[in-house]
């Protein structure tokens, strides 16, 4: 079962504390989403195939996050960890700007994701534009690699409008 919605999904209260008939000061936030696509098989340097979640490795897909969103996370759930390597940093981009590593272990598990320290990257995050916006992961240099890495990749974002804003749809309801 599914619903749909349109972004922005505001979070706020109908009521204040004193509860007089006035509507909550607008003091609240937006909803988080999220993206989910798997991968495997990756023992080189090269952009990682993505799959949909769900698809069994047939369906190449893509996390395309909205116009004006803000990306809060990327993590990787580790399932499939090489026991050796050298090397197997996996840069996040958005476009051709790289907003983040995320650095495989041979144990697995939940990995986040480490933001790039840089002004490019805090601004891409903080809203990406007014189109959408495809991320890629790319493995750079690596080298003896035992084994290989599969895992599911998780990115948190704030669904927006496309200049950024969170101003709510349809509510109907104000302050007069």
């Amino acid at each position: 079962m599914s619903s749909t919605f349109t972004s922005p999904i505001r979070i706020f209260v109908r009521n204040n504390p004193s509860n007089d008939g006035t509507i909550a000061p607008d003091n609240t936030g937006a909803s988080n989403a999220s993206q989910q696509v798997t991968f495997s098989g990756v023992n080189a340097a090269g952009t990682i195939a993505t799959y949909g979640v769900g698809s069994q490795n047939t369906v190449l897909d893509s996390i395309v996050v909205p116009a004006g969103s803000l990306i809060s996370n990327v993590r990787l759930f580790e399932t499939t960890a090489p026991s050796a390597f050298t090397g197997l940093v996996i840069t996040v981009n958005v476009g051709a700007t790289a907003i983040g590593t995320i650095t495989p272990t041979t144990a697995g598990g939940s990995i986040s994701f480490v933001p790039a320290a840089t002004t490019a990257a805090a601004v891409l995050m903080a809203n990406v534009g007014t189109s959408d916006v495809t991320l890629s992961f790319v493995v750079g240099a690596t080298s003896g690699v035992t084994g290989t890495l599969a895992g599911t990749i998780d990115v948190s974002y704030v669904p927006r409008n496309t200049d950024g804003s969170i101003t709510a749809y349809g509510s109907g309801y104000t302050n007069s």
